[in-house]
């Protein structure tokens, strides 16, 4: 049995994406009269810290952590609710035992078996045991609910081996699906849910599971977690609890923070050391995770002009990504790399070859590029080919004023290189329609990945992961690479050297035909209070994502937290 405590790599596909509304509601922390809040006036043992998730509307009472399709109220996932083990993308190959303590994958990667930790309790009181664990996935894999999709529908069998084991097996190896299996399967309670026939239809609005916090009260407009003070980590938590909050606008929200009425968020503010850290700078803190996401400018693979490597690679050197990253996101992001690989953390999976790769600003060679693919300027100044003008059209949302800057500068950018670059502004709805059904040019978007570079792999460049069934808006497809995603499925994690090879066989197909045009290492603030709450994480010491809307990471956080004196 492996003893998962240190640092191991763990692969696994990723489809799963955290969408944070700042145009927000109702319910709001009250006013100070000097506009700061003080620390607290609960003793330390007593303190409740105020928390943003980026809620919009009023609250509604749903608590389901299981449900496909459903959306449950923030903390649900991680404060309430617990998986086996606990993934840390802050740092690469980071696993970490939760209720599970240890692992072991069998039959050549066709089956799990986890040894279950002794001593938890469900928040009610009764014991958490391996027939728990037995009934949370037999329960998913039986539920015509809950086993549409892998890697439940790939569960053919789960036994108790005795009182501290259960295995496990599946139709196909899982090493790439480890991090769902393990890491976001919420361990719910049998007593509870063999009773519900229905989940998806179930709001659980009286939750019960075995993390550090307890559901407390509820309104319309706020609500309330409180220590479980029969956590199974010795001395955790310490502080007293977590209000949850919404307001009527991102501007309302970023005032409330300003203010000191929350402790912990995480809004975009363009200058988050003018509008936050100035006004308290003792104790107001933020913490930018530039390493979650990249966003791309898509090109359509399918349709004219950009299944044109040439017009691809033309638009890739044309780019300013410094002034793009300063002027539209405040210079919170950072410079991408070309292999759309986040930075530093997945550093140690970057091919030798490409140890110096860079994203350069050349105009000239852009023109280079198009003139040496056949194309000639007109007389207005636009390259053109066969007749036809070299012009873009990209999609971009309404609203959403860090994109629609991108636009301008783009514009103006491809413009000086005689590319036409024009922008259709729709509605979000609009947006997600256009994506999945294929009907752009490009759109500018963010990927996304999860605790290894497989899972943004997988997830964007995929053949299989062509909408709907996931990312690859590209709609790129390429054998080499999906061969390669294949074949890590096949390799098991502690192998990290064969699945290194593997990768580097897609950075060479990536850098070959450039299926994504990388804008930028996305901004991810979180900001918090330390006057009420001390350890929080920080660069020198990520040790769980700082965003409250992370899974399970903001459990990990509020039980490692301590009220400040």
């Amino acid at each position: 049995m492996k003893l998962v405590h240190g640092r191991l790599s763990a692969v696994a596909t990723a489809g799963i994406a955290l969408a944070l509304s700042v145009s927000c509601s109702s319910g709001k922390a009250p006013l100070t009269a000097g506009g700061a809040a003080p620390k607290s006036a609960a003793p330390a043992a007593q303190r409740v810290l105020n928390v943003y998730s980026g809620a919009s509307g009023q609250f509604t009472q749903n608590f389901n952590p299981i449900g496909v399709g459903i959306t449950p109220l923030n903390g649900t996932y991680g404060v309430i609710y617990e998986p086996l083990m606990f993934f840390n993308q802050a740092r690469a190959d980071d696993v970490q035992p939760l209720l599970a303590t240890g692992y072991e994958f069998g039959d050549n990667g066709r089956s799990l078996t986890f040894a279950i930790r002794q001593g938890v309790t469900w928040h009610d009181g009764q014991p958490f045991t391996t027939d728990d664990v037995v009934f949370n996935f037999t329960y998913r894999q039986t539920n015509k609910d809950l086993n549409t999709a892998q890697p439940f529908s790939l569960v053919t069998s789960v036994a108790k081996l005795d009182d501290t084991h259960v295995k496990v097996t599946f139709s196909e190896p899982v090493y790439t699906w480890l991090w769902q299996i393990a890491g976001q399967t919420w361990m719910v309670p049998k007593h509870i849910w063999e009773k519900i026939t229905s989940p998806n239809k179930e709001t659980n609005p009286a939750p019960v599971g075995t993390g550090p916090f307890m559901f407390g009260t509820f309104t319309a407009q706020s609500y309330t977690f409180k220590k479980n003070p029969h956590y199974w980590e010795p001395d955790k938590p310490k502080i007293a609890g977590l209000r949850y909050f919404s307001y009527n606008t991102g501007d309302a929200a970023v005032s409330a923070l300003a203010a000191g009425q929350l402790d912990w968020s995480g809004l975009f503010i363009p200058d988050p050391q003018a509008q936050y850290v100035s006004k308290d700078p003792d104790h107001n803190k933020f913490l930018n995770e530039s390493f979650l996401y990249v966003t791309n400018l898509i090109p359509n693979l399918t349709k004219a002009p950009l299944d044109d490597l040439a017009v691809r690679q033309a638009v890739n050197v044309a780019l300013d990504r410094e002034k793009i990253i300063k002027l539209a996101f405040a210079g919170l992001g950072t410079m991408p790399s070309p292999l759309e690989l986040a930075l530093p953390v997945y550093k140690d999976y970057v091919s030798p070859k490409y140890a110096t790769a860079a994203l350069d600003y050349n105009p000239d060679q852009a023109r280079q590029i198009l003139e040496s693919a056949g194309y000639a300027k007109g007389a207005d100044g636009y390259y053109e080919k066969d007749g036809k003008r070299l012009s873009i059209t990209c999609h971009v949302i309404t609203g959403w004023n860090d994109y629609i800057s991108t636009m301008q500068i783009v514009k103006q950018e491809l413009k000086d290189v005689g590319i036409e670059f024009k922008t259709k502004e729709v509605s979000y709805n609009a947006f997600i329609n256009i994506q999945q059904k294929g009907d752009f040019e490009m759109v500018i978007w963010n990927g996304w990945g999860g605790p290894s570079p497989y899972f943004m792999y997988n997830n964007i460049l995929n053949s299989e992961s062509i909408p709907p069934n996931n990312q690859n808006m590209a709609r790129w497809r390429n054998t080499q690479v999906d061969a390669a995603l294949k074949a890590i499925a096949a390799i098991p994690p502690e192998n990290v050297d064969a699945i290194k090879q593997e990768i580097f066989k897609i950075q060479d197909q990536l850098m070959a035909e450039l299926p994504y045009i990388p804008v930028q290492q996305s901004s991810s603030l979180a900001e918090f209070r330390t006057v009420n709450a001390t350890g929080w994480p920080t660069e020198d010491n990520p040790y769980a994502l700082a965003l409250p809307f992370s899974i399970p990471d903001n459990g990990i956080i509020a039980k490692n937290l301590v009220p400040t004196p």
